[in-house]
């Protein structure tokens, strides 16, 4: 069996090229190497499935293994733990860990997807912590991929002053980036908001997450418009998830979430390995093979539509543990009041 520098090195050059490998052939690769080098995962998997066949026959593990205190979901040995990013959650609550032996996987599927999709190449603008101030979010490391400015500080308050500063001194389009609910504290803060130069974008991501509101996406994306002089087909929602290494994305109010060659998702019917009928609505199932470090499959606890080859998202089942990024936004920001330093 390939070791894992050897899997690794396959799968950049695919996301490189997709005519550089297969699919199929790589994530069964990447599968049966995870699962020799995880009893956990190896337990899980060959209870469902011991020989798959093809991609969508690999078991999605739920992300609540991420959780399992006593046993990491790595396949490779603990020793070699370079960077370990935790799921958000109250005090008390138990976190998801993705641990990874490196992050190029991560950070090259981060570029390419941005490249692919032919985002915007314009100044990245975050309405988050920094690195530093917030070292152990998947969310944060990703704009810090992408370049990003970040405008709250290390005590949770948002430099207002600064965001002026930076929409009149750069004079041409950026990208302003944050949480759903990150945005919603901007716009509740009492503060004249500059609008932004023309032809920005606005990149929003995270929900409601278990913050008691409520608000549907049309009015949202309304109060962005109206707030920031940002038209609707300028705003992008980013999905993913702190158990995942690459990101899905839509643009304006209907489109689908798009992701890259070397992503595939699967929309299940709950407590099944059955896939819905097209525009049928199930649970969300993920297989990114830039998860190699943990495992390549991944079934969520988000509602989907499916439409053809990708999904609609439809939001989280709420029969589940509220979490993700944009409640941890949520809880930062709304013990501070907005102004600078």
């Amino acid at each position: 069996m390939n070791t894992y520098t050897q899997i690794e090195s396959q799968i950049l050059s695919f996301i490189d090229n997709e005519k550089n490998g297969n699919f199929e052939e790589l994530i069964i690769q990447a599968h049966l190497f995870q699962k020799e080098n995880c009893q956990l995962l190896r337990n899980y998997c060959e209870s469902i499935c011991k020989e798959p066949r093809s991609w969508q026959d690999i078991p999605p593990l739920p992300t609540e293994a991420f959780k399992n205190s006593e046993e990491q979901i790595i396949s490779f040995s603990k020793i070699q733990i370079s960077s370990t990013f935790l799921t958000s959650g109250t005090t008390g609550e138990v976190r998801g860990s993705h641990h990874f032996h490196n992050l190029k996987l991560y950070e090259k599927s981060i570029h390419s997807t941005w490249a692919n999709l032919q985002l915007p190449k314009l100044p990245i603008i975050c309405l988050t912590q920094s690195p530093p101030a917030s070292p152990d979010s998947s969310l944060i490391h990703m704009l810090s991929t992408l370049g990003g400015k970040f405008l709250i500080n290390s005590s949770g308050h948002l430099d207002h002053s600064n965001l002026k500063l930076i929409i009149k001194k750069n004079n041409r389009p950026l990208v302003l980036a944050g949480t759903a609910l990150a945005f919603l504290h901007l716009f509740e803060s009492g503060k004249d908001i500059p609008t932004l130069p023309e032809n920005s974008w606005v990149m929003e991501t995270g929900g409601y997450k278990g913050s008691g509101r409520e608000i549907s996406k049309e009015d949202f994306y309304m109060m962005i418009n109206n707030n920031l002089n940002v038209p609707i087909e300028n705003i992008i929602n980013e999905y993913s998830m702190t158990e995942l290494s690459s990101q899905f994305y839509s643009i304006g109010m209907h489109d689908i979430h798009k992701g890259c060659h070397w992503v595939r998702t699967r929309v299940l019917k709950p407590g099944s390995d059955e896939e819905v009928p097209d525009e049928g609505i199930g649970l969300l199932s993920i297989y990114d093979l830039a998860n190699l470090g943990s495992s390549i499959s991944i079934m969520t606890n988000d509602l989907a539509k499916k439409k053809g080859n990708t999904f609609e998202l439809l939001g989280r089942d709420k029969k589940s543990t509220p979490r993700g990024c944009s409640r941890a936004a949520d809880e930062m920001l709304s013990k501070i009041k907005y102004g600078h330093k």
